[in-house]
């Protein structure tokens, strides 16, 4: 059943990234040195996450291997929202 291997690869792989918690926001606040914003960084790893499962699925499904380089190009262009969502986000406090 084509896309079947894709299913399975990339569920598996959010399922075990949800699971092992890599705490990304005390990651990205060392790095900003900010404050953590768990709400941020669960929209972050959950696009990072899924663009990384979306990748490995891609690789591994021989359905879609010739198509990896752009599943994995339109989860990042996706992610470029991230910022933009924020930046709205802010402006609405004022």
């Amino acid at each position: 059943m084509d896309g079947l291997i894709y299913g399975l690869v990339d569920g598996g792989v959010l399922i075990i990234g949800a699971y092992t918690g890599l705490e990304i926001d005390v990651w990205i606040s060392k790095l900003l040195k900010r404050k953590a914003n768990p709400a941020l960084a669960g929209v972050i790893g959950a696009a990072l996450g899924n663009t990384i499962s979306d990748f490995m699925g891609a690789m591994a499904d021989p359905v879609l291997r010739n198509q990896v380089v752009g599943i994995t190009l339109g989860c990042g262009v996706a992610m470029l929202l991230i910022p933009l969502f924020e930046w709205y986000k802010k402006m609405r406090k004022r």
